[in-house]
């Protein structure tokens, strides 16, 4: 019994602050969509898609805050056929462009701010990347997977020591 409650106790200190990030964090990026600061809103697109990818460079490279000269410098392009919207996302800045697929037009620009809190959730920030993700958030997860068993432990522990008290 000891043995589960001293564990338990240390794991959940050295876990509380990173697993508070990550729900936190995790909570805001379910209502990313909803949520303008983190996701920009953009004006319908007309509902047909017909430029090709060199109209969407071009509508890229006409907006400067996305800092797009070549296909290089795209982070991501998502593309809604049953919408016709397209957005095209920048590496080098956290702006983004919501392009109409009928005729190239730019509908909008945004600041996407849904990156930090997703290197926030994950564990990637201030370049950590890889030593961010399994040395810091890994652990984490395994501690708080010990930490449910030793709470099923803890809590069944009365429980099993009467029955064999009844015996």
């Amino acid at each position: 019994m000891k043995f589960w409650r001293k564990y338990h106790r240390w794991i959940s200190i050295f876990i509380t602050i990173p697993f508070f990030l990550t729900l936190v964090t995790g909570i805001l990026l379910l209502f990313r969509g909803k949520l303008n600061w983190m996701s920009p809103k953009y004006p319908p697109a007309s509902g047909e898609l017909h430029i090709g990818f060199d109209e969407i460079l071009k509508a890229a490279q006409s907006v400067p805050e996305l800092e797009v000269k070549t296909w290089k410098d795209v982070g991501r392009i998502d593309i809604r056929p049953d919408k016709g919207s397209i957005s095209v996302r920048s590496k080098r800045t956290d702006y983004e462009i919501a392009v109409d697929g009928a005729n190239g037009k730019v509908l909008g620009v945004g600041q996407r701010n849904a990156g930090f809190i997703t290197e926030l959730h994950e564990g990637t920030y201030l370049g950590l990347g890889d030593i961010g993700r399994y040395g810091i958030t890994l652990p984490m997860a395994l501690g708080v997977f010990f930490l449910i068993i030793s709470g099923v432990v803890i809590f069944f522990q009365p429980v099993l020591q009467k029955r064999r008290l009844k015996k």
